[in-house]
């Protein structure tokens, strides 16, 4: 049987509510402004709400809006900029004598409205229970500020609502407190920086929520949520008044194109809609930007004017205690005739702010004195500038500005906030012009969080963080006693990105041209220069390469030349790494790191990339010796032992390491050519398998293999590394296994250890194709999205023995299989390989010869190698496994 039928004002509705946003797209599609959208949108809601309202009195009341109640819109509804998918906020406010009809109404109109297909938050309260709440949560008090008058009493209404204006104001610097510390949490929750490359045009650093927080400040301390009435209480400049108005309709026009898009409420800016956007808004490419890089600086350039903006208004109207006022100035000394410095502020004299403001090389010189003794500009001082330098033409910085600059950047302290401010002035890129051309720039990549602009000065804060950090690194940055060099370094390392050369060789020419400008002596250019030129080399030898080969930290320590060049680029990798994102800077990277610069300084100070290698070989062998389970110096275990290089001898504790060689020992006496266990590693967060095997006579596609398996399994390999020994393969894996993120249970360990070993013990079955599973997350990003070409490289200078291929490319469920059979079909025998993958990216290195022992030396040879790579790289994934 069916259910019961829908209601003539349901249908009504249904239809109403979908030719209406119909309607509301066409004017969005031709062009029509986004408040003008939204505008439509909530007229096309209130007829809706009103109708069902209407028809509630109906049927409950003989047509009658009964006494003592008001239907309000609030949140978005209320303030009319509504997105095409929005929900709708309402609430019943009444009389305690009339809660009774007011809830056969509330129950009609949630019904109602439900069933016709907008999303609804309804609330029934009296003006004591409204306001009450208001007071206790900042949500309920900002949607409630936006509250517009629809139906029943205005009576009820205009007391309501004069209650909470006035309940507010004489809460008011409680109230602003507390929504300020709410966006705070939010922004944290969604983005601290207007900068992220995929934000939440709603909830991310200056999106629309933060010009909403405008309004509900103004509310909070004038009673006003009207940006022009604010405008004309003075409380608002007529610029910022200007900018908010372009950014808000800017806004609203790309969260409607979301809805509309999605036929859903969306307001995450992807990637790939980014390009679809920047396509159908009609973006050009011009000198060197794409479309989808034009329209995204214009983003960023709309969300850092409403970040700014929004702060400055928070602080103007956050009231700071009497008491703390009183003390900052009594506590304060003068600096020079102009400046004064309390305990936690510096300050410009009102009388001389107007004529300080507006030089660059005293406002320079004013961050440096802050920067140097870790205070805040205070407030009125910093507007003031900021209005000055908002007016001020652009110019060629003279010597003392670039004086008062590098003393700026020679401390840490409050270095980042301040070179922040900087940027927003435009002033950075007045100092170093080629800066002006990372501002909003995409890195289209998931590695990379944030724009390069703002990744560069999150660089810099990374590496400012180091001075309380008790580490090595921490030590280290410390010991640094001009650190000029390094933040300047770290500001401008990714400056040539956006152009078709690498960018760190464009990068490396700027930073030149910088150093002259800035007139440093020539060791300080030669080093400014090189730090940026080599700024990637850490990553790239650390998790790239086998540390245990000498000739790769011999390679490295030749490149780096001293120990204070040395300190500066750990320092400098490390905070770069930091400042990708979320994540980035594991405590495997770092174990990396560290592990390479201990080497290199030790060449440095001894000569030896290691002590005696032999003699610490031989100690541990017999650490490991003294926990074998047989003490027979024939059995299999000690000749395994035997075999083993340093660097495997290094990878466990002794203990540990002797029972994974009982352990094989016994698989091989046993008469087994392949064995698989199993450890959950902590420090990566990751499962690892240990995958042993007697080659005989097949030397290759061992590798691919056991890819091949874990791929079977439904298993990415997060990183991987190869040793062999004599007639036996060492190989180990980490991976990343979804259906058992923690350390998975025994069954399933047993399930992949199985079908590793028959795989390698039946090397004539074929592997069997992944696993496919049903899920439910978003489909796969278009492969326009993938801007970044994939690249094979090819090295015969580092090492004697091997020639090392570098594969870069977007990832692919199975990659690193295919890529393992391809190097197999083409008789390349694989001896290392370091595999090292995140978020979108790869990046591979196999250390390789032909299968007669020789290196890839012809360049037909390497043509062909790279064809075949990189057309894997270019293969869609579907078509693979």
């Amino acid at each position: 049987m069916g259910g019961p039928s829908l209601s003539d004002v349901v249908l009504l509705g249904r239809e109403q509510l979908r030719e209406g946003r119909e309607r509301c797209r066409r004017v969005h599609n031709q062009g029509g402004h986004g408040s003008q959208v939204s505008t439509l949108v909530s007229d096309l809601y209130d007829d809706i709400v009103l109708e069902v309202f209407n028809q509630a009195c109906r049927d409950h009341f003989a047509g009658e809006i009964p006494a003592g109640m008001a239907l309000v819109a609030h949140g978005g509804f209320g303030r009319r900029d509504l997105a095409p998918y929005s929900d709708a906020d309402l609430m019943l406010i009444t009389r305690s004598r009339s809660t009774a009809a007011a809830e056969r109404i509330a129950q009609a109109l949630t019904r109602d409205l439900v069933d016709i297909g907008i999303d609804v938050g309804f609330a029934l309260r009296t003006t004591r229970e409204a306001c009450s709440l208001s007071w206790s949560d900042p949500v309920i008090f900002t949607s409630l500020t936006e509250s517009r008058f629809l139906g029943g009493s205005l009576k009820v209404f205009t007391r309501f609502f004069e209650s909470l204006r006035h309940g507010a104001y004489l809460r008011r610097a409680r109230l602003i407190r507390d929504l300020i510390e709410a966006r705070r949490e939010e922004r944290t929750k969604w983005g601290v920086t207007s900068y992220l490359l995929t934000p939440n045009v709603k909830k991310s650093r200056g999106g629309l929520r933060d010009i909403q927080m405008i309004r509900w400040i103004g509310f909070a301390r004038y009673g006003e949520v009207d940006l022009e009435k604010l405008l004309r209480l003075n409380t608002l400049s007529r610029e910022d008044y200007r900018l908010v108005r372009r950014a808000y309709d800017f806004l609203i026009r790309l969260r409607n194109e979301l809805h509309f898009r999605e036929n859903r409420a969306q307001d995450i800016l992807g990637r790939a809609t980014q390009m679809e956007i920047a396509e159908a808004w009609n973006y050009k490419a011009e000198d060197g930007v794409l479309p989808v890089e034009a329209f995204m600086q214009q983003y960023f350039e709309v969300t850092r004017a409403v970040r700014y903006i929004a702060g400055f208004f928070a602080d103007d109207n956050r009231s700071r205690p009497l008491r703390e006022q009183l003390y900052e100035w009594t506590a304060s000394r003068r600096i020079d005739e102009s400046i004064r410095m309390g305990p936690t502020h510096i300050w410009v004299d009102q009388s001389e702010l107007a004529e300080f403001s507006h030089s660059l090389p005293r406002v320079l010189r004013l961050m440096s004195v802050a920067n140097h003794n870790n205070r805040r500009i205070g407030h009125y001082t910093w507007q003031a500038i900021r209005n000055a330098m908002q007016e001020r033409v652009p110019s060629t910085p003279d010597s003392e500005s670039v004086g008062a600059f590098l003393s700026l950047l020679s401390r840490g302290s409050r270095l980042a906030p301040l070179l922040r401010r900087l940027h927003e002035l435009r002033i950075i890129e007045q100092l170093i012009p080629e800066f002006k051309r990372t501002r909003g720039l995409l890195q289209f990549n998931a590695y990379h969080k944030y724009t390069v602009d703002a990744h560069s000065i999150r660089a810099v804060e990374a590496a400012t963080d180091f001075a309380d950090d008790q580490s090595s690194m921490g030590r280290r940055y410390r010991r640094l006693k001009d650190k000029t060099l390094l933040h300047l370094a770290l500001l401008i390392h990714d400056i040539g990105k956006g152009y078709p050369e690498d960018h760190s060789i464009v990068g490396a020419r700027i930073a030149r041209k910088v150093g002259e400008r800035f007139d440093l002596d020539s060791n300080s250019i030669e080093i400014l220069e090189w730090l940026v030129l080599k700024h990637l080399a850490v990553n790239n030898v650390a998790f790239r390469h086998d540390l245990n080969d000498t000739e790769i930290v011999l390679s490295f320590a030749k490149e780096v030349g001293s120990i204070r060049r040395l300190e500066l680029l750990i320092v400098h990798a490390v905070a770069d790494l930091a400042a990708v994102g979320p994540g980035v800077l594991t405590d495997w990277k770092m174990k990396l790191i560290e592990d390479l610069y201990l080497r290199t300084r030790r060449y440095f100070e001894t000569g030896d990339v290691d002590l005696d290698q032999d003699a610490l070989a031989e100690e541990i062998r017999h650490q490991v010796e003294a926990s074998l389970a047989d003490d027979d110096g024939e059995s299999t275990s000690h000749r395994l032992l035997a075999q083993l290089p340093l660097s495997m001898l290094r990878r466990e504790l002794p203990d540990v390491l002797a029972k994974q060689i009982d352990q094989v020992a016994r698989s091989l006496d046993e008469g087994k050519t392949s064995y698989c266990f199993h450890h959950y590693d902590p420090i990566p967060s990751a499962s690892r398998y240990v995958v042993i095997h007697r080659q005989g006579k097949q030397r290759v596609g061992i590798f691919a293999r056991v890819a091949g398996a874990f791929m079977s399994c439904g298993i990415s390999i997060l990183r991987a590394e190869i040793v062999t020994l004599n007639d036996l393969v060492w190989d180990e894996f980490w991976v990343n296994d979804p259906d058992h993120p923690e350390d998975p249970p025994e069954s399933r360990i047993e399930q992949i250890s199985e079908r590793v070993t028959h795989l390698l013990d039946s090397p004539e079955i074929p592997v069997p194709p992944r696993r496919q599973k049903w899920t439910m997350a978003k489909a796969k990003e278009p492969d326009s999205v993938n801007v970044l070409p994939s690249k094979v490289d090819f090295d015969n200078e580092t090492l004697d023995r091997f020639t090392i291929v570098s594969f870069f490319a977007y990832d692919q469920t199975g990659l690193l299989y295919r890529i393992a059979s391809a190097l197999s079909e083409m008789g390349l025998v694989i001896h290392f390989a370091k595999i090292d993958t995140h978020l979108d990216q790869v990046a591979d290195v196999f250390y390789v010869t032909e299968i007669d022992g020789g290196k890839i030396e012809q360049d037909a040879r390497k043509h062909e190698v790279r064809e075949v790579l990189l057309a894997i790289a270019d293969q869609d994934e579907t078509n693979s496994a």
